[in-house]
């Protein structure tokens, strides 16, 4: 269907020491946060503004995701005022900081976020997805709902301990404004053969690997990525890479820097082979029973009808 090019991140870094720039201090995850969602934990998207980096191994260097667009994931910590962003998409340093070189991506690139959940599951599709194995929000799996957002959304609902946190994540490094003339668009930049990926009516977004797909402008949009599958009789597993572009340049306008490449990972567990025929069965004893009852109706009617006539 598409190039292919499964988990990109990893092995075309050919064991270099990658460092990523805007992974906040963690505490523990709370077990609030694998328990279920909040109606703000979804995938997120911001301006970084921070112009030099303070800390760490490149500290004192120029943040190479200045004015880039960058796609957050929000951690729900105990106590909450220590809650953040995880930065997916962002440009890191790899090397001595001496003579540190930048690459378009960085160790902590991957939904779900490795280490700490499987592969999204692909489940059984309906409506404009049947007989397709598709994406959804799930209660097992933090990372499951893939619901894109600026960061100003957060601004109507800054009286939650838990917004107030995030949105003013690394001293608001991610809360100034993507600004009402920015087009927000998303290119594909690697995929697995035999994983789609289109939006919430059904429709593909992408033809080929560079295509891009507009998901919304200024800071008000809501998107939502479906990644869908044919069944399989073996587990599949599937993987696709994109970045997040500012395509408006009207005007004379300069547009936001990319972000960084990440990478989304979702696997479809196998149907077995005998499932259609089992369906097939049980369509049949359906349809077997209505015509056994249609056919009982029918013989009450008949008698009803001959104890009229003799009572005639």
């Amino acid at each position: 269907m598409l190039t292919s090019l499964v988990r990109p991140i990893i092995t075309p870094l050919m064991g270099l020491s990658v460092v990523g720039l805007s992974i906040l201090t963690v505490p523990q995850i709370s077990l609030a946060q694998t328990a279920g969602h909040s109606s703000h934990h979804h995938l997120m998207i911001g301006r970084d503004n921070l112009q030099t980096l303070t800390s760490g191994t490149y500290a004192g260097l120029a943040n190479p995701n200045y004015n880039r667009l960058s796609l957050l994931f929000p951690h729900l910590h105990d106590p909450v005022s220590t809650s953040g962003l995880h930065a997916i998409g962002i440009y890191s340093y790899t090397g001595p900081a001496i003579n540190a070189t930048i690459i378009p991506t960085n160790t902590n690139n991957q939904l779900p976020e490795i280490g700490k959940a499987p592969a999204l599951s692909l489940t059984p599709g309906t409506g404009v997805f049947t007989n397709k194995m598709v994406s959804g929000k799930t209660e097992d799996n933090m990372y499951s709902d893939l619901k894109m957002k600026p960061l100003d959304h957060l601004t109507d609902d800054l009286a939650e301990p838990f917004v107030h946190a995030i949105y003013n994540a690394g001293n608001g490094r991610w809360n100034d404004l993507l600004g009402d003339d920015a087009s927000i668009s998303i290119e594909l930049v690697a995929v697995s053969p035999g994983l789609g990926i289109a939006n919430e009516q059904g429709q593909d977004l992408f033809n080929a690997v560079g295509d891009t797909y507009l998901i919304g402008q200024g800071d008000h949009f809501s998107f939502t990525p479906i990644f869908y599958a044919s069944p399989s009789t073996s587990d599949q597993n599937y993987s696709a890479s994109f970045r997040l572009l500012d395509t408006n340049s009207s005007n004379n306008r300069t547009p936001w820097l990319s972000s960084g490449t990440f990478s989304i990972n979702v696997q479809a567990k196998a149907v077995p082979e005998g499932s259609n025929f089992l369906g097939g069965l049980t369509f049949l004893g359906i349809m077997g029973f209505f015509r056994y009852y249609k056919n009982i109706k029918k013989s009450k009617l008949i008698a009803k009808n001959e104890d009229l006539e003799y009572l005639a």
